[in-house]
C-alpha cells in the first residue's frame, strides 16, 4: 500500500514539473531557480518516466481487482507520447487561433469585450472587417467567446507562475501575450482534447467491449481532425467542442431512461450553454433532453407538470450557460441574440446545401480527406439496428448538424484540416466507429479468407495501377526511383483512370453527367469564380499551368502566340464555370482569329449568343442573364464556324455588384 502511494505521489509530482516545463519552458519545479531550457530531448525523457510511473502504479503493482484494463492503460499512456510532441512539435497560436486567443486576454487581463488593443498587438487592426468600429464602438469578430471562458483556468495559472517568477527575481512577460499565457492556454485546449477521448471512451464502454472502444477511440485520435486540433493548433475551439459534446452525450446516456428530476435538466442546460458558447452549434443537442422529456409526456401524461418544470428549468440553464456569448455580443453588436451569423444573414443556407462538395470535394472535403468516416457513416446502421433505444436519439441532431455544416457559405471551413466543424459529431461517429469493428470482427471471425482477400486486392491494385504507369512513362524504365517517385505516379496513373477513390461516388457522377474524366472533379469542384476566400477572381486564363482544370474537350494544348499564353479551339469546345448563385454576368473573350470569324455561345446548353471577332487579337463582350445559370458547375460551350482562332482569357462580370449572397 505505501509503495502505491509513493508511487502516486512521484506520478502527480512528475506531472506538475511536466506541466509547468510545457508552460515555463524550464525544467524546474520552481521555474525562477535558474533552470535551463528543457530540451527536446529531456522532455521526451519525462514523459517516458511519468508513463513508467503510471503503468506501475496502475497496472503492474496494483491489486488484480483494481488494476486498469488493458484497453483503458493503452489509451492513458498515450498520453504521454502525444504531450512530447505537443510539446516538441506542435503550434501554439495561428490562423483563427489569434481570433480566439484575444477573447481570452481582453476578458482575463482588460475584463471587458473591446477587441482593438488585442487586434493591434497582433497587427490585425487594419484588417478590413476589423478595420470599423461597430455601433457600440467596439470591432467586430465572427468567433465564439466560450474558448476563453473555458480557457481560462489554465490563463490564471500561468498568470500565477508569471507573478511567481517575478516575485522570486525573475523578468516573465506578464501582458497576457507572452509565452507563458500562450503556452497554458494552448496545453489547456490539449487537455480538454484527450479529456474528450476519455469521455469518448467511457461513452463506448457502457455499449461495447474494451477492444471496440479502444480501436474507435484510436479512430478519432489518429484517422480524423482530432489530432490536429489537439496538437499543431490547439488554440481553436474544436478540442473544447469535442470535449462538451462528448460530455453532453454521455451525461445523456447515464440518465436515458431515468427519472432525471429538474435540478438534472438545470445542470445539464448549464452545460449545454457552455457548450454552445464554445461552438454555437452545439445548440443542437438541446434535441437530446428534449426528445427525452416528450417521451416521459407521453409514456405518462399525468406528469405533464413535471416535465414542464424540467423544460422550464432546462431552457433556464441553457440561457443561464451561454451568458458569455450573449454578453460578448451585446457588447460588440448591441444585440443579446443575434439573428444571424456575425458573417452576414446568408452566411447559413439551410435551404441550399452543399451536399456533395461537403462530402467529397477535395477542397477539405469530409469524406475525401478523412475516408474514416465512411466507417462512421456506415456504422450507424448496425448501431440503429442492435442499440435502437441509443442510436434513433442520436440521429435526429446527427442529421441537422450535419445539414447545418452542409449549408454554410464557405463548408471547407477556410484553411481546415477536413471539414473541423464536424468536432461536436465526433462521439458519435466513434459509436458508429465502433459498431462497424463489431460487424468487421464477427465477419473476419466467420471467414478470415476476407482479410486474406482483402489484403490480395490491395497488391492486385497497386500493381495494376504500376503497369499503367509505367506503360504512360510516369516511371523510369531503365533507372532507379524513389518510393516517392513511384507513389505519386501510380496514384496519377488510378486517379486518371477511375479518380481517387476518396472521392467516390462524386467523382463517377461528375463523369457520367458532364462526360469528364472522373479526376476532374477532384480540381474543379470548390473552385469557384467569385464566392469567398481563394476564388478565380471571375477569371478562366487559358494556357497557363493548371487550366485544365477549367477545360473540356475542344482546346489545343496551351501554346505562346504573340506574347499572349492561349489555347486554340478545335471545333466546339466547353470550359466551365463555378458559380455561387445564377446571376447576371458579362463574358468577356479575350481571342485571336486569323480572320473574321463567328463565335456561337452557349450556356448549359442553350445558345447565349453569336458573336463577330474580328482578325487579330480582340475582346468580345456577351451579357447572359442570371436564367442561364445554375449554382455550382456551369457548361461554357464555344464553337466558332471556322479554324484559326485561340482564346487567352475569359473573364466574368458581375453586373450587379450587390448580388453577394452570403452577407
Amino acid at each position: 500500500m505505501s509503495l502505491r502511494r509513493l508511487l502516486g505521489a512521484l506520478l502527480v509530482l512528475s506531472l506538475l514539473e511536466i506541466g509547468l516545463v510545457v508552460v515555463t519552458g524550464t525544467g524546474s519545479l520552481l521555474a525562477v531557480l535558474g533552470a535551463g531550457p528543457v530540451s527536446a530531448f529531456g522532455f521526451a525523457v519525462r514523459s517516458g518516466l511519468a508513463a513508467l510511473l503510471f503503468a506501475l502504479r496502475y497496472r503492474l503493482l496494483s491489486p488484480i481487482e483494481r488494476r486498469l484494463p488493458g484497453p483503458a492503460l493503452l489509451l492513458g499512456l498515450l498520453f504521454f507520447p502525444i504531450l512530447a510532441h505537443f510539446q516538441i512539435g506542435g503550434g501554439r497560436l495561428s490562423g483563427d487561433g489569434l481570433s480566439y486567443y484575444v477573447f481570452v486576454h481582453s476578458i482575463w487581463k482588460d475584463h471587458d469585450f473591446d477587441l482593438a488593443d488585442d487586434y493591434d498587438h497582433f497587427g490585425m487592426l487594419s484588417r478590413g472587417d476589423l478595420a470599423v468600429p461597430t455601433s457600440t464602438g467596439h470591432r467586430r469578430t465572427i468567433y465564439s467567446v466560450g474558448p476563453a471562458v473555458v480557457w481560462g483556468p489554465f490563463f490564471f495559472v500561468a498568470e500565477l507562475v508569471g507573478r511567481a517568477d517575478r516575485l522570486l527575481g525573475g523578468s516573465p512577460d506578464l501582458s497576457g501575450f507572452g509565452p507563458y499565457h500562450t503556452n497554458a492556454v494552448a496545453f489547456g485546449s490539449f487537455l480538454y482534447g484527450y479529456g474528450a477521448l476519455l469521455l469518448m471512451f467511457a461513452l463506448l464502454r457502457r455499449h461495447f467491449s474494451g477492444g471496440s472502444a479502444l480501436f474507435a477511440v484510436l479512430l478519432v485520435l489518429g484517422a480524423t481532425f482530432h489530432y490536429w486540433y489537439m496538437v499543431v493548433q490547439p488554440t481553436y475551439a474544436h478540442a473544447a467542442s469535442a470535449f462538451f459534446a462528448a460530455l453532453l452525450i454521455l451525461l445523456w446516456d447515464q440518465r436515458r431512461g431515468g427519472d432525471s428530476g429538474p435540478l438534472g435538466f438545470l445542470a445539464f442546460g448549464l452545460l449545454l450553454g457552455l457548450a454552445m458558447s464554445v461552438r454555437w452549434q452545439n445548440g443542437v443537442w438541446l434535441v437530446l433532453p428534449g426528445m427525452e422529456l416528450l417521451s416521459r409526456v407521453r409514456r405518462e401524461p399525468r406528469r405533464f407538470g413535471h416535465a414542464a418544470a424540467c423544460l422550464v428549468l432546462l431552457l433556464l440553464g441553457t440561457a443561464l450557460g451561454a451568458t458569455p456569448q450573449m454578453l460578448a455580443w451585446k457588447a460588440i453588436y448591441d444585440e443579446w441574440i443575434l439573428p444571424y451569423p456575425p458573417q452576414g444573414p446568408g452566411f447559413v443556407r439551410l435551404g441550399s446545401p452543399w451536399f456533395l462538395e461537403t462530402l467529397f470535394s477535395s477542397r477539405h472535403g469530409l469524406l475525401s480527406w478523412t475516408p474514416v468516416f465512411w466507417l462512421g457513416f456506415l456504422g450507424l446502421l448496425p448501431l440503429l439496428r442492435r442499440r435502437p433505444a441509443l442510436a434513433w436519439p442520436l440521429s435526429l441532431p446527427f442529421v441537422l448538424m450535419t445539414w447545418v455544416n452542409m449549408s454554410v457559405a464557405d463548408y471547407w471551413g477556410g484553411h481546415s484540416f477536413s471539414i473541423r466543424r464536424f468536432d461536436s459529431l465526433l462521439p458519435v461517429f466513434a459509436l458508429g466507429f465502433a459498431a462497424c469493428f463489431e460487424v468487421l470482427r464477427r465477419r473476419l471471425r466467420e471467414q478470415p479468407r476476407l482479410a486474406l482477400f482483402g489484403v490480395g486486392l490491395g497488391f492486385c491494385c497497386w500493381n495494376v495501377a504500376m503497369a499503367e504507369a509505367l506503360r504512360r512513362n510516369l516511371i523510369p524504365r531503365d533507372d532507379t526511383v524513389s518510393f516517392a517517385h513511384l507513389a505519386r505516379a501510380n496514384t496519377q496513373a488510378l486517379s486518371d483512370a477511375v479518380g481517387f477513390p476518396t472521392t467516390w461516388p462524386a467523382s463517377w457522377i461528375f463523369a457520367l453527367r458532364y462526360d469528364r474524366p472522373p479526376s476532374q472533379f477532384d480540381l474543379l469542384v470548390g473552385r469557384y469564380l467569385f464566392h469567398m476566400q481563394n476564388n478565380l477572381g471571375g477569371v478562366i486564363d487559358l494556357g497557363v499551368p493548371g487550366d485544365e482544370a477549367m477545360l473540356g474537350e475542344g482546346f489545343a494544348a496551351g501554346e505562346n502566340h504573340a506574347g499572349r499564353s492561349a489555347r486554340r479551339l478545335r471545333g466546339r469546345a466547353r470550359l466551365f464555370a463555378t458559380l455561387d448563385h445564377p446571376e447576371d454576368l458579362e463574358l468577356r473573350f479575350e481571342l485571336f482569329a486569323e480572320a473574321e470569324r463567328e463565335l456561337q455561345v452557349s450556356v448549359n446548353g442553350r445558345e447565349a449568343g453569336r458573336l463577330r471577332i474580328a482578325g487579330g487579337w480582340s475582346e468580345a463582350r456577351l451579357r447572359v442573364p442570371g436564367s442561364f445559370w445554375r449554382r455550382e458547375i456551369n457548361e461554357v460551350a464555344l464553337a466558332p464556324d471556322g479554324e484559326g482562332v485561340r482564346l487567352d482569357r475569359v473573364v466574368f462580370v458581375r453586373t450587379d455588384p450587390a448580388s453577394k449572397r452570403w452577407a
